[in-house]
């Protein structure tokens, strides 16, 4: 309906007594989108927690930390990162009382002790660090984020990909209807 004058609009919007133009149904798909990727995200941000979780209590029963007495330090590796450190020779007592000689990585706060804490494993052997706390909080996070937007993303793809099927279709359908009118009216 096209609204040719003032006094058309003032009628069609119901505010001059007119019935006014009829109400347009919301649309609540962008409502269940986010509902199902935060669905999604919280899902796969709790999994990845509780694996977390295992693995760091797995870890925790598998190594230990003990003190290390720093040998030797090797200028000659440089060190590719703050986090990578430097390799330094140093010797340690393992769970069972054995003194082991072994290459460990030295972050650049700790260039300068003698002695440092180092993590090792059921072996005797050093062994990284365990995950952090941030790394508990950060990873699950970040993953369910990422897989809330994957989520968002497939439907919303799939919305428009539905929208324009439907208009194809619609479009087709008029197509057919206004060929057959123009073969009836020849």
């Amino acid at each position: 309906m096209t609204l040719r004058s003032t006094g058309q609009w003032f009628w069609a919007s119901g505010t001059g007594g007119g019935r006014g133009l009829p109400v347009r149904r919301r649309d609540r798909t962008p409502v269940a989108m986010v509902v199902l990727a935060s669905v999604m995200g919280c899902a796969v941000a709790l999994t990845v927690y509780r694996a977390l979780t295992s693995d760091a209590d797995a870890y925790f029963a598998s190594h230990r930390q003990v003190t290390a007495q720093v040998l030797a330090v090797d200028d000659r590796s440089p060190a590719i990162s703050r986090r990578a450190g430097t390799r330094a020779e140093a010797a340690w007592v393992d769970g069972s009382g054995v003194r082991r000689v072994g290459t460990i990585r030295l972050r650049g706060d700790q260039l300068e002790e003698a002695r440092v804490r180092i993590w090792i494993d059921a072996g005797g052997r050093p062994a990284p660090a365990p995950l952090g706390l941030a790394g508990f909080i950060v990873s699950p996070l970040l993953l369910g984020l990422f897989t809330a937007g994957v989520t968002w993303s497939v439907m919303s793809a799939a919305q428009s990909g539905r929208r324009m099927w439907i208009a194809r279709r619609a479009m087709a359908g008029w197509d057919r209807e206004w060929r057959a009118r123009a073969d009836l009216e020849r």
